[in-house]
């Protein structure tokens, strides 16, 4: 079965889909798009090749200024959506993020959310969600991932993107477009590869295809979507306790 993001509201619902997905020998893959974009591919390749070396740390948001989805429908309502920009835009973009760090076991989470910009819908609907999510994932090989995701925030632009800082180099994977920044013979450098292809849907669902056909190995595993649920709910949990929570 291929689902939509985000894998599930809380992480009970998404053990239960592991476990059924075990139990019955069937393949459970949720959409992943980011991972397979053109500049996403790209990087994975470098990265296979060791060009980046470790990376230790890193950030990754998707901001909008203004950009509320749904205004007066389901996303703003936490019963059905289970949260806001968070859920709704952090799914995707954290996950790149850790994947491309080598999907390192998250340890803890803080974090914290607001509604200060959207507040209600205007057309006088529920909106019980937060405009504005913040926090701070820490992994069990001592990486360590900043994130920042809104749908409402007094920013310049809007963009989406992950940065991370390795050992040989660092990238960056803005609004799809790859840069590569290092230092080489005692002189840093910048990279802008161009990789090009089809929209990360495409492939994601034709991997899925090949995988469920011809048992190629999947990209992406339950468990990642267990720890994505873990993750996200824990940061609700931190900003509504004041506390960093253990997974």
């Amino acid at each position: 079965m291929l689902t939509e993001k985000p894998d599930a509201m809380t992480v009970s619902e998404v053990e239960a889909m592991k476990e059924a997905s075990e139990k019955n020998g069937k393949v459970l893959m949720a959409m992943r798009n980011n991972r397979f974009t053109p500049a996403a591919i790209y990087a994975r390749k470098a990265i296979a090749n060791d060009e980046y070396g470790r990376f230790y740390a890193g950030r990754c948001g998707w901001i909008r200024r203004r950009g509320v989805p749904g205004d007066g429908s389901w996303f703003a309502d936490k019963s059905k959506s289970g949260g806001g920009p968070l859920i709704d835009l952090g799914v995707n973009i954290i996950d790149l993020a850790i994947f491309l760090m080598g999907s390192p076991k998250p340890v803890s989470v803080s974090g914290s959310t607001f509604r200060e910009i959207a507040g209600k819908n205007e057309k006088g609907g529920l909106f019980d969600v937060e405009d504005l999510a913040m926090g701070f994932i820490k992994f069990d090989n001592g990486a360590c991932l900043h994130i920042d995701f809104s749908w409402a925030t007094n920013i310049e632009k809007d963009t989406r993107f992950v940065e991370l800082r390795g050992t040989k180099a660092g990238i960056k994977i803005e609004n799809d477009e790859l840069s590569v920044y290092g230092e080489k013979y005692g002189v840093q450098y910048d990279e802008k590869p161009r990789p090009r292809g089809e929209y990360g849907h495409c492939v994601a669902i034709r991997h899925f295809a090949d995988v469920v056909l011809n048992g190629t190995d999947p990209v992406f595993v339950p468990q990642q979507g267990v720890d994505m649920i873990k993750i996200l709910n824990a940061i609700y949990e931190s900003a509504e306790t004041g506390k960093e929570v253990l997974l």
